[in-house]
C-alpha cells in the first residue's frame, strides 16, 4: 500500500541519560543509605462518649423522691368504743387537765403563820361599780327633751347609790326606766280593758280607743321599754305583749332586792 507511512519511535536525545544505565550504575556502586525512619505522631486519646439524657438519669443515684413508698398496711374498721368509755375518758383527761393546772398555779410554800380568829379575817369586798360607769346617754330608750334625761339620770344616781353593792353591776339605768314604765303600762291596759277598748270590736271602739289618754300612754311607753329591756340578759326574753303582768312582777321583786337583799330565814 503505497499510502501508508512507516514511522518509527523517537530515539531518546543524546546527552539524555538511559533510565537502565542509572539503575545499574547505582547497583554496581553499594546498596543504597536507608532513610531516616518516620516517626509518628502519637495518637490521641479516644475521646469519651456523649451520654444521652436516659443514660444520664439511669446512672444517677437515686433520691429520695424516687424511692418506692411502701404501700400502707391494710387496715379494717377500728371498733367503736361505747359512749360510756368515751364520757370516761373524757372525764379522766379533764380531770388530769384540772390537777395539771392547780399543781401548776400552787404556790410556794410560805412561812407559817399565827392563826386568826375567823372574827378577825378579812374579807375582801368586791370591786364597786359606779352609777356613773353603768349610764349611756345615748340610749335610745331616754327621752329625748334634755331636761328629762337629766332628770332620770340624776334620780337614776340617787337610786343606785341605795343598791347593794353585790347587785350594783344589774342595777342598770334601763332597769330602773322598766321600774317606772311597766305600772304605768299595765295600770293603762287595765282602764282600756274595763271600758272594752283594748281590743275594740268595731270601728267606732277602735276610734274611741285611739283617742283615750290611756292608749297614748301605753303607746309611748312601748317602744322605749322594748329598747330598755334588750339591755336586761336577765329579761329579754320575756314579752312585753304576752308576758306584760309576768315581766312586771319579776322587776319589781329585783328591785327590792337590789336594796334590801334576799330575806333572811331565821334558824329553829
Amino acid at each position: 500500500m503505497p499510502d501508508l507511512e512507516v514511522r518509527t519511535p523517537p530515539t531518546q536525545a543524546a546527552g539524555a541519560p538511559d533510565l537502565m544505565a542509572k539503575v545499574l550504575a547505582q547497583a554496581r556502586s553499594g546498596p543504597a543509605q536507608p532513610s531516616a525512619p518516620q516517626v509518628l505522631a502519637p495518637r490521641p486519646p479516644p475521646q469519651p462518649k456523649a451520654e444521652t439524657l436516659p443514660e444520664l438519669e439511669a446512672r444517677k443515684p437515686p433520691g429520695p423522691q424516687a424511692k418506692a413508698a411502701a404501700p400502707p398496711p391494710l387496715k379494717g374498721p377500728a371498733p367503736v368504743k361505747p359512749p360510756a368509755y368515751v364520757a370516761a375518758a373524757a372525764a379522766a383527761a379533764g380531770k388530769a387537765a384540772a390537777i395539771k393546772a392547780a399543781a401548776a398555779a400552787k404556790p410556794a410554800p410560805a412561812a407559817p403563820v399565827a392563826a386568826t380568829p375567823p372574827a378577825a379575817t378579812a374579807v375582801q369586798a368586791p370591786a364597786q361599780v359606779t352609777a356613773s360607769s353603768l349610764i349611756d346617754a345615748a340610749a335610745p330608750w331616754l327621752p329625748d327633751e334634755e331636761d328629762r334625761k337629766i332628770a332620770f339620770l340624776q334620780v337614776f344616781r340617787y337610786w343606785h347609790a341605795q343598791v347593794r353593792p353585790e347587785y350594783a353591776h344589774k342595777a342598770k339605768p334601763a332597769f330602773l326606766f322598766l321600774v317606772t314604765a311597766l305600772p304605768v303600762m299595765v295600770k293603762a291596759r287595765d282602764t282600756l280593758e274595763a271600758q272594752n277598748l283594748w281590743e275594740p270590736p268595731g270601728e267606732h271602739s277602735r276610734q274611741l280607743r285611739d283617742q283615750h289618754s290611756s292608749w297614748k300612754k301605753y303607746c309611748e311607753f312601748l317602744p322605749r321599754a322594748t329598747q330598755a329591756l334588750q339591755e336586761l340578759d336577765d329579761y329579754r326574753h320575756l314579752s312585753l305583749l304576752t308576758a306584760l303582768d309576768d315581766l312586771n312582777g319579776r322587776i319589781t321583786k329585783a328591785e327590792k332586792k337590789f336594796r334590801e337583799g334576799l330575806p333572811q330565814t331565821g334558824r329553829r
